[in-house]
């Protein structure tokens, strides 16, 4: 249990990220396996999964904003939560490209309510102790890694078409853990009277949020087509488990132990080698994924891709953003960096895998990478890192 305050209601907040994140990984391995399945084509793969990340670009200002002004986050999200089931639950009568689209377009736009705004309210009730943010958030990978763990074993019995009944359930767990967390009471008013376009359009803060946006384009590729990806190979079901499991696996310990390193690095250090090590893992995974050793490593570096990556964003925007824009701003980040950044990776995969089933995908991701890093070593302020490192 994090050394935080008694009010922290820790498991609460924890069963919440771990289904939340036990559904994604009933999406992020298996549900490009599903679509497949369904007899879906990789560029309508990818444009479907570039709608999911577009509505998720769009939605959560909207419900960002709404929690802003009603203050009302639980009860936004437990709509979220709900509605998502009864859209989702469509799926087993879901036939054809249009209709598919649609359900995605639904499902994502009541999606978009949860996270955002549970993220404030896990911030809120941290308040300025975010470094103990990844104590709480590790409970997510976990529930991340055993979901994809039991299902690639699982689909060696079943078919990949038993995934709803499985997503279904974790929704229900979703709605139901989040009727055991209150949202906390506003207490504050701050910002100075700064608006948000004032808080947006700081030079540091635009950079960051690029940056951050052309690491999620990096993922997109690996989000839709890895699995996919991986069969090329000829790795089963269970390998490709354990890859996916393997990363967020490498995930966990960096959420044990990052909350130690902020004491000693800056934050921008800390998204500089995120940056670098995402453009060394896809060009590894684009030209050795016939070397399982080297794959190995490759997904290794998803403690730094991904679970370094999210938890110095959570920092970030927690202090750009204070008070009444705390809502617009975790909405913002999610929609430019999940939303728009993933949406325009999963896009623009799904045609860059026709051409060599995969290598030129993973090369762009590399170099999207690179092009991040080098925004964050010339126009993100050292001093946000450092004024970050020694308020803790």
């Amino acid at each position: 249990m994090p050394s935080t305050s008694q009010k922290v209601p820790y498991w609460r907040l924890s069963s919440f990220y771990f289904f939340y994140f036990a559904l994604l990984g009933c999406i992020s391995p298996y549900w490009a396996l599903f679509l497949d399945g369904r007899g879906y084509s990789a560029v309508e793969i990818g444009e479907l999964m570039a709608l999911f990340g577009l509505v998720r670009m769009i939605a959560p200002n909207i419900w960002g904003a709404l929690g802003d002004y009603t203050g009302r986050r639980m009860m936004l999200l437990r709509l979220g939560c709900g509605i998502c089931f009864v859209v989702f639950a469509n799926i087993f009568w879901v036939d054809g490209f249009l209709s598919m689209a649609i359900l995605m377009v639904g499902y994502g736009f009541f999606w978009a309510a949860v996270l955002p705004q549970f993220e404030v309210v896990t911030l809120n009730y941290l308040k300025e102790r975010t470094d103990d943010y990844s104590k709480i958030r590790i409970w997510g990978s976990l529930g991340f890694v055993v979901m994809v763990l039991v299902l690639g074993w699982l689909f060696n019995f079943v078919s990949v078409s038993a995934l709803p009944v499985f997503m279904l359930t974790l929704l229900l767990a979703i709605l139901l853990s989040s009727l055991a967390v209150r949202s906390e009471k506003r207490t504050e008013k701050e910002s100075g009277g700064a608006g948000f376009l004032a808080l947006l359009l700081r030079p540091s803060v635009m950079a960051f949020l690029l940056a951050a946006f052309l690491m999620q384009f990096s993922h997109g590729a690996y989000y839709t087509f890895f699995s996919l990806f991986l069969q090329r190979f000829e790795y089963g079901s269970s390998w490709i488990g354990f890859l996916w499991a393997l990363g967020v696996l490498a995930e966990v310990l960096v959420f044990l132990v990052i909350h130690r390193a902020f004491q000693h690095i800056t934050y921008k250090a800390v998204l500089i080698f995120s940056l670098f090590l995402a453009a060394l893992r896809w060009y590894l995974t684009a030209h050795f994924a016939d070397v399982l050793w080297v794959l190995v490593l490759a997904q290794l570096t998803h403690a730094a891709t991904f679970g370094a990556m999210h938890a110095v964003s959570m920092h970030y925007i927690h202090r750009f953003f204070k008070g009444r824009h705390q809502g617009q701003g975790q909405a913002l980040f999610s929609s430019l960096t999940y939303g728009a950044g993933g949406a325009l990776g999963a896009y623009v995969s799904g045609f860059v895998w026709l051409k060599d089933f995969g290598v030129s995908m993973f090369e762009y991701a590399a170099l999207s990478a690179l092009l991040g890093m080098l925004i964050v070593i010339f126009f993100v302020s050292d001093d946000e890192g450092k004024s970050a490192v020694k308020s803790n």
